[in-house]
């Protein structure tokens, strides 16, 4: 792959999202009369702010609410509370027609190419259905810009007249990606775009993302479990765990000085590429807890090496920690003694299992 991550940093502006306190809980109904029995809580009190033009990426495991923190955010899925103010606009409280509206300017790329494409509908229509809602263009005008649209990912302007199963998964998720700039918004959920991709074509479809957001001034929210691939294409980076963030901040600062216990688990994950280099596998013991009825407490204590009796009974606040820059925040009560662990290559596999 190349080099698609940007090195400017965030101008001193208005964020073009913002989300405070998001929670998104979905009721658990029992008995004949399906009474409300409880709630599993996917988004549990998330806020972050994502700059123009940036690419922020979300990365945890699989069930921690990523993907449903991104069909909140364009209003797929119901919010609980908590605010999504998108460009100056209060999405969560916005009309039918008023969120029409603003569908233009936030659009979604899926995971599943295969899935998020009407296999009755040509290319064509379905790169052209935008259009058409939004009364953008037709006729001729409209079939122009469905040539210009598949050109622009990377297809043929004949691929308008075949059905998608007539295309690779790379080449189906090119057509997402086409429909999704159709209306050029300024911001796109990529949910796990490439998850389903071999390695080759998840090169392709990156690098693609990448030359998007330069010439049209895109913003991602890049959802994924892959941290290489978050380290390559994203300017700041959130780790999520059953359903809030417990650790933010740059990519580089991530993957040179993460502070969560957690964040660093899922770094021992990656692949090491040079074999000369050693690092020590950090492995999490016992499963993720429910998000029907999560730990007290910081949700991670668990699984923690660290927790002590205030992990089990104090949330942790998402804050800057000791000699960590103000865009730097990790939700941990111990932030500051694990500055005492190394964090990469000669890290001993003991050094993670002592109690503070």
């Amino acid at each position: 792959m190349t080099d698609a991550k940007r090195e400017t940093s965030p101008k001193a502006e208005a964020p073009l999202l913002s989300i405070r306190d998001l929670k998104t809980h979905f009721p658990i109904r029992k008995g004949v009369f399906s009474r409300v029995d409880g709630h599993l809580r996917a988004v549990d009190g998330v806020s972050l702010d994502i700059a123009s033009g940036r690419t922020f990426g979300l990365v945890g495991e699989s069930g921690c609410g990523k993907t449903t923190l991104g069909r909140t955010i364009l209003r797929l899925t119901p919010a609980t509370s908590g605010s999504v103010v998108f460009d100056g606009s209060d999405v969560l409280s916005l009309s039918s027609s008023e969120m029409r509206k603003l569908r233009r300017d936030m659009q979604i790329v899926f995971q599943d190419p295969a899935g998020s494409l009407n296999p009755r509908m040509t290319v064509g229509s379905i790169v052209a259905e935008p259009l058409v809602i939004h009364r953008v263009a037709r006729g001729a005008r409209l079939r122009a810009r469905t040539m210009e649209l598949l050109e622009r990912v990377g297809l043929n302007a004949d691929d308008r007249l075949r059905y998608p199963h007539e295309f690779s998964g790379g080449q189906r998720q090119r057509i997402g990606i086409a429909r999704a700039i159709a209306l050029n918004p300024k911001f796109i959920v990529c949910d796990e775009p490439v998850s389903a991709l071999d390695v080759s074509i998840q090169s392709q479809i990156i690098n693609l993302l990448s030359d998007l957001r330069a010439s049209n001034g895109l913003s991602y929210l890049f959802i994924a479990h892959n941290l290489a691939v978050v380290r390559h294409f994203c300017d700041d980076i959130a780790v999520m765990y059953l359903g809030k963030i417990v650790e933010q901040a740059p990519a580089d600062r991530i993957f040179d000085s993460a502070r969560h216990p957690y964040t660093r688990a899922l770094l021992s994950a990656v692949p090491e590429p040079d074999p000369t280099r050693k690092r020590s596998r950090i492995v999490l013991e016992g499963e993720v807890p429910s998000a029907i009825s999560p730990p007290t407490g910081c949700s991670f204590h668990t699984r923690c090496p660290f927790a002590t009796d205030r992990c089990r009974a104090e949330i942790p606040a998402l804050e800057p920690k000791t000699g960590l820059t103000n865009n730097h925040r990790v939700a941990c009560h111990h932030a500051d003694e694990l500055l005492q662990f190394p964090t990469n290559d000669d890290a001993p596999t003991t050094s993670l299992s002592a109690t503070l």
